[in-house]
């Protein structure tokens, strides 16, 4: 439903929300008990930004933009989805085990989380990854207390557990390579999931997809609450003065706003410095790219459960639903700009001896890009992080980008939707 913006003013105490992401979203469900006025504006025709999922007219089949793992010891999306009314479309898949596989060797492991807080399971040579020693796992220690440096500053890049767990890992979570991603973003992934035990690393798989679980249940909660989207509003500039953001201009049409007026600009960084100079925020950042191949006689994947990780390629995950094969490369600025044909066949050649497959057959597909799906998660990138209260009195930042604590993930961005309506009710309260 696309709202035609008009210039006259719509009443004071608006809470301006621009961005309808994840981060967009759950900012606006969690600022609906502060009473203000609430107005949604998206830049593009759907809510969701990456999270989302589409009816893909080539595999005929309905699909997710991009592929995402989330956690049981995500304690912000479970929230969230609590709030939207959401829980249920998901499936929680116990016990937690995560398998891979190296496609060159064809050899086969899985980290299976302890029950306690303890990680017993490094303490066997039988259920530790192969070729690993328990020394090998004592760097995490050190993860903790350096912000500034990388995963290989701290780890011996030359052992086995470098390629099977370090840079998994550092892909997965922060898509940046592990020489170049902070080892301290991922102690705090680790702390609140693997270091938890196994009710904290439970996955959860939306049984339909991303919209169905994380996108439309919450603009549907938030109509219920006479909240509406207005999709095609792009904010093209802001205008301030004395600290105070005073108008900003929707499709060149501008929008001036009273005293009472507070905005949560829920937009990746790249958007606010353009919008904002003055701003400072991450300016370095990586790509995703995801191909989603549909083979009609559903091969199994050589696991109990319906994702496996891939080490030895450019592939990092593969996800399986129904006949819909789902590859996940991070940090993928290097192919990125390759042709979808290329694309597809490098990554083909990789998966199809996993199925038992001839690498000349590829299969129907479709190859997304996203071109900075996240900041570089290195520590330089991470000082560069902007915390959600700002020098303007009336402007909060929300994203997964922004300065939460936490690795720029789904749950980051949830958690910035909620600090920034947080942020709001405490500003309405201090007029």
């Amino acid at each position: 439903m696309n709202v035609k913006i008009n210039e006259k003013k719509y009443m004071p105490g608006t809470t301006y929300i621009i961005g309808l992401g994840i981060a967009g979203l759950s900012a606006a469900v969690n600022c609906l008990p502060n009473g203000n006025q609430i107005r949604l504006l998206e830049a593009t025709k759907n809510a969701g930004g990456r999270c989302r999922s589409f009816n893909d007219q080539l595999l005929s089949r309905t699909i997710n933009n991009g592929t995402h793992l989330i956690l049981s010891g995500n304690v912000g999306i479970k929230e969230y989805l609590k709030i939207i009314g959401a829980s249920h479309t998901f499936q929680t898949i116990k016990p937690a085990s995560f398998k891979f596989i190296d496609i060159k060797s064809g050899l086969k492991w899985e980290i299976k989380p302890s029950v306690s807080r303890i990680p017993w399971w490094i303490f066997r040579r039988k259920t530790r990854i192969p070729d690993t020693a328990l020394m090998d796992y004592l760097p995490i220690i050190r993860f903790k207390f350096s912000a500034n440096k990388t995963i290989a500053d701290l780890v011996n890049t030359s052992r086995p557990i470098f390629d099977r767990l370090w840079q998994p890992l550092s892909r997965a979570v922060l898509n940046t390579d592990a020489y170049e991603g902070s080892a301290s973003s991922i102690w705090i992934m680790i702390s609140e999931t693997l270091l938890k035990g196994q009710k904290f690393c439970y996955p959860l798989i939306p049984l339909e997809g991303l919209s169905s679980s994380l996108v439309e249940p919450a603009l549907k909660h938030l109509e219920r609450n006479n909240v509406f989207a207005e999709y095609s509003q792009r904010v093209t500039a802001i205008a301030s003065e004395a600290g105070t953001i005073t108008s900003i201009t929707v499709n060149k049409k501008q929008i001036k706003l009273d005293k009472d007026d507070l905005i949560i600009l829920a937009i990746p960084p790249k958007q606010i410095s353009t919008l904002l100079p003055d701003i400072n925020v991450p300016t370095q950042s990586n790509t995703i790219v995801n191909i989603h191949y549909r083979i009609d006689d559903r091969p199994p994947l050589p696991t109990s459960v319906n994702f496996i990780g891939l080490i030895g390629g450019n592939a990092d995950w593969i996800f399986q639903k129904n006949d819909i094969y789902s590859v996940t490369i991070s940090a993928a600025n290097s192919i990125s700009d390759l042709s979808n044909n290329d694309i597809a066949k490098i990554i083909w050649d990789e998966i199809a001896q996993i199925f038992d497959k001839d690498t000349t057959k590829i299969p129907i597909n479709r190859v997304i890009r996203e071109y900075n799906a996240t900041i570089k998660q290195s520590p330089k990138e991470n000082k560069k992080r902007s915390d959600s209260q700002t020098n303007f009195k009336n402007l909060v930042l929300a994203g997964d980008w922004t300065n939460t604590g936490l690795p720029a993930t789904i749950e980051s961005a949830v958690i910035s939707g909620r600090k920034a309506a947080q942020l709001v009710k405490k500003i309405e309260i201090f007029k």
